[in-house]
């Protein structure tokens, strides 16, 4: 796990529009995500749309409430697109044309990256309580925690080599849903270098470091 590394988020950048969809609906379909969890119910299949207020598109940056989509300016979005396997689709804007930046389409890889009984602890050390399953969709989401508060990866089947993936594992409450990112040490370099400001480099516990279970709250 060495050649994989998270990236602990400084700020977000930008509105996903319309707000009353969060952004889901252009990117999966008015029925392409649950309302009552905002889980997506299929991959994505259109845009995501950011409104104009309050953007600089400059270098990378995450937007504000989707925690797992990452936005590159184009001229970054070519240059790691030619180094990198990477699902770039076009970032739009309310009533424009989209082309002044890419989004990187991050793909959900394995069918589990933490071991449950430890993270199920670890959520209830921080939050009193795990997670829920969605009433409508059925999906488990995992109370929110950061990268350095997580089990070891124990992740099944495996990587297979790709440059940037998501977790199976949903975290998130409320109307909030993402997935935990790892990504490739060598382009997680270069969005650094591109957005000091929004990115800093943290190393992920693999499965080999020791890790004790977290004390649970009575």
């Amino acid at each position: 796990m060495n050649d994989y590394v998270s990236l602990s988020l400084k700020r977000n950048r930008g509105w996903p529009w319309p707000e009353d969809s969060f952004g889901l609906t252009p990117m999966f379909g008015e029925d392409g995500w649950c309302h009552t969890c905002g889980v997506p119910r299929h991959a994505q299949t259109g845009s995501i749309v950011l409104q104009r207020k309050g953007l600089t598109v400059k270098g990378a940056w995450v937007p504000n409430w989707l925690f797992d989509v990452f936005c590159l300016e184009s001229s970054l979005a070519e240059k790691v697109g030619s180094i990198f396997d990477l699902d770039l689709r076009p970032v739009a804007r309310p009533r424009t044309s989209p082309g002044a930046a890419m989004q990187i389409v991050v793909p959900t890889v394995g069918k589990s990256w933490f071991d449950e009984d430890l993270l199920r602890a670890q959520a209830i050390a921080e939050h009193g309580v795990s997670g829920a399953a969605c009433p409508e969709c059925g999906v488990w989401r995992w109370m929110p925690l950061l990268f350095d508060t997580l089990p070891p990866l124990q992740i099944v089947p495996g990587l297979g080599g790709v440059d940037i993936a998501a977790s199976p594992e949903w975290f998130g409450d409320g109307l909030k849903a993402f997935r935990k990112i790892l990504v490739r040490r060598e382009l997680a370099e270069l969005l650094v270098a591109a957005s000091p400001r929004d990115f800093k480099i943290r190393p992920v516990p693999s499965a080999g470091c020791h890790q004790p279970l977290p004390k649970v709250r009575p």
